[in-house]
């Protein structure tokens, strides 16, 4: 016997309709652009522009022996090669390119990731971007002219990204799954990187920045630098963090509205 199929639940909307109730918070996902083509397309332009930044610094690490900035107290390098190639980690630029290809391209395969441990990889990624860029082009930048490989490298890594970066994700997030917890998850990446550093550079004689010039400016003068730097990071990641609350809360807004109930005429 045909069984009688049951009536919508919820008032004249439908099958699958939810008018006249509240939106849950999976309903952001009703707004469309955080899990869109065009959303996934964004994040696969950033991991492919990082995977040009990495693939440029292995290039350069195999090509060019490592070179010691000007009046530095440290006198240890690495020789063109697997020397320089590995040692390509020690550098903050390779490390944050290596999170925002990585995270970017998990979110190109799969959008919908609710993970503390991944969306504090990815604040840590754009956080580190943009301090990429700020330390390089305030601090560390020369005057001599780049070319080549070394031009696109920079270009890439120093210039588009820090700027990219964090405005992919200001538009396509997703947002409204970081916290407290991933902030300070997020710290693990840059202060483990600047312990490892500092214990391995006595050891090599060798820093990756004249502003980890421990030899020469001690650990006093190192430390103004990196606490700093480390203020500006804690400062930028709540600020993200609170801008991610307030993107969830009015894509939120605009779906309640558009699944509340018209207003008799």
């Amino acid at each position: 016997m045909e069984q009688r199929q049951k009536p919508p639940r919820h008032g004249h909307g439908g099958a699958g309709t939810r008018t006249g109730t509240s939106p849950r918070t999976g309903d952001v996902d009703d707004v469309g652009w955080q899990h869109s083509r065009p959303a996934r397309a964004a994040h696969v332009a950033i991991a492919l522009l990082a995977a040009v930044g990495l693939a440029t610094s292995i290039q350069l690490g195999w090509t060019t022996d490592s070179t010691l900035p000007p009046d530095v107290g440290f006198a240890g390098g690495f020789d063109a090669g697997v020397e320089h190639t590995l040692n390509q980690p020690a550098y903050f630029t390779v490390l944050s390119g290596f999170l925002v290809c990585l995270t970017s391209g998990l979110l190109a395969a799969r959008p919908h990731r609710t993970g503390v441990v991944f969306h504090a990889l990815r604040l840590g990624g754009v956080v580190c971007m943009v301090i990429t860029g700020a330390v390089f082009n305030l601090l560390l930048r020369s005057d001599d002219p780049l070319v080549g490989v070394r031009l696109v490298n920079d270009t890439v890594l120093h210039v588009i990204l820090p700027i990219a970066a964090p405005l992919v994700w200001l538009v396509v997030g997703p947002h409204g799954l970081l916290s407290l917890r991933a902030v300070l998850a997020s710290m693990v990446v840059p202060l483990s990187w600047l312990a490892v550093t500092l214990v391995r550079g006595p050891l090599l004689d060798w820093y990756p920045y004249e502003i980890l010039d421990v030899p020469g400016m001690g650990y006093a003068g190192v430390g103004v630098y990196a606490g700093s730097i480390l203020a500006a990071y804690l400062a930028l990641a709540l600020l993200l963090t609170g801008l991610d609350r307030l993107l969830a809360t009015t894509a939120r807004r605009v779906v309640a509205r558009r699944l509340s109930p018209r207003s008799p005429r």
